[in-house]
Formats: structure tokens, C-alpha cells, sequence
């Protein structure tokens, strides 16, 4: 085998090709309307969430199908109420097979089991400890603790699954660390942590607790940009 090496990372364009597509525009069953995350529960099943429009209302909530794409089921509504959500931005499942929601309007994570029955909340407005301005990404590491961009408190909290604050770090800025507005976050096999820094057109890498590894992207339209 002959190894290649480069300058740069090679890119991945041409790699991938059209697959298929699943989903129509629909406010109910069948079909999505502003779908703005998915992910596969322990039913193997797809989940997509609906953000829909203010003037439809009837379009927020979760629909479970097939990765064929075939209607199954469908929950949630529209709504500040315990077990509704409005501005959904994030779903991911933890390892016990429950759905983790995040709301930017109620500034909540809502928990729902697999088949859509609400389980609990934690969360609510504010920028002290446990306090949330419009979370969006959430993720799971391998000791079942969630981690949340906390997009409008430029931050990252982390919490048990159950919602008890653990850690937190970040601050709004565009140095080595600092973030402005995160966005989406993940973790990797061991533990470190990603996200991607919306408005500093940028992606960083923490450890568990929070200290800066590393950064890359930049803003523009190039291949690393």
C-alpha cells in the first residue's frame, strides 16, 4: 500500500453521490415542514422535527418514519405548556432510548420517551448557572451527561441527564475559547467535545471540562473556509 501525504486534507467533494430523498412539504403526518434535526431512536426508527412557521402552528412536532421514509407516528405540539415546544432547534436520544428536545422559545430541554409520552423538563430563561437563552445543540457523552449550546449566553452548560448543572464554560468573544452564538455541538469516543461557533464561522475542540484544544475554519467561501 502506498501512503499519500499532502499539505492539506484532501477533499471530500465528488465523493458522495445522490442517494435518495425522504419527505414531502406537509403540516401533518406524512412529510415535514421546516424539518431542523433528525435522529435515530432504538426502534430504528427516524425522527424529525418540525419547526413549521408562526402561521402553522399545526406543522411543530416530531414524526417518526422509516429511513425509507414511510409514515408511522407522529407527536408534540405547538405550544409553552409542559410537554409542547415551539422553536424546536435540536433532538438526540440518550442511552436509555429517551428523546432529548431543545426549545430556544421556552429556553427548556424536554424528555419525552421513544413512543412520545412526555417525561419531564429542566431548564428555564436566564444566564446564572442552569439557565438557558435559546439552547440549541445538545449532546451525550459516555457517562449519559448532556451538553448544551447555550447559543444567546455564548457557552457551553453540561448537566445530568436528569437536568442537575454540572459545568459550564465559554464567554462571548472571537479569541481561542470564546464563542459567539453556538450552535450545534458533539462528542467524540473520547470525550471531547465539539461545536460550531455560528457567528465566528468556526469550529472548536474542548475537553470534557471545557479547555480549549483546538479551532479550525475561518469565514469565506473556500474549501476550509
Amino acid at each position: 500500500m502506498t501512503l499519500q501525504t499532502t499539505d492539506r486534507p484532501l477533499s471530500v467533494r465528488g465523493l458522495y453521490q445522490y442517494h435518495d430523498v425522504i419527505g414531502l412539504l406537509s403540516a401533518g403526518q406524512a412529510g415535514f415542514s421546516g424539518p431542523v434535526s433528525l435522529a435515530f431512536g432504538p426502534d430504528s426508527l427516524l425522527y424529525v422535527a418540525s419547526r413549521g412557521n408562526p402561521n402553522q402552528r399545526e406543522a411543530v412536532r416530531i414524526t417518526k418514519c422509516t429511513e425509507d421514509g414511510d409514515y408511522v407516528d407522529q407527536f408534540g405540539q405547538w405550544g409553552e405548556a409542559e410537554g409542547q415546544f415551539i422553536w424546536v432547534t435540536c433532538i438526540a436520544f440518550n442511552q436509555r432510548g429517551q428523546l432529548f428536545l431543545a426549545d430556544e422559545n421556552t429556553h427548556r430541554i424536554s424528555i419525552f420517551s421513544a413512543d412520545g409520552q412526555y417525561l419531564r423538563c429542566f431548564g428555564q430563561h436566564g444566564s446564572g448557572d442552569g439557565r438557558l437563552d435559546r439552547p440549541s445543540g445538545i449532546a451525550f457523552d459516555q457517562n449519559h451527561n448532556i451538553y448544551v449550546a447555550d447559543s444567546l449566553n455564548h457557552r457551553v452548560q453540561k448537566f445530568t441527564q436528569h437536568g442537575e448543572f454540572l459545568a459550564k464554560w465559554g464567554s462571548k468573544g472571537s479569541g481561542e475559547g470564546q464563542l459567539n452564538m453556538p450552535w450545534g455541538i458533539a462528542v467524540d469516543c473520547q470525550g471531547d467535545v465539539y461545536i460550531t461557533d455560528w457567528r465566528n464561522d468556526r469550529v472548536q475542540k474542548f475537553t470534557p471540562d471545557g479547555r480549549f484544544i483546538m479551532t479550525f475554519g475561518s469565514s469565506g467561501a473556500g474549501e476550509d473556509q
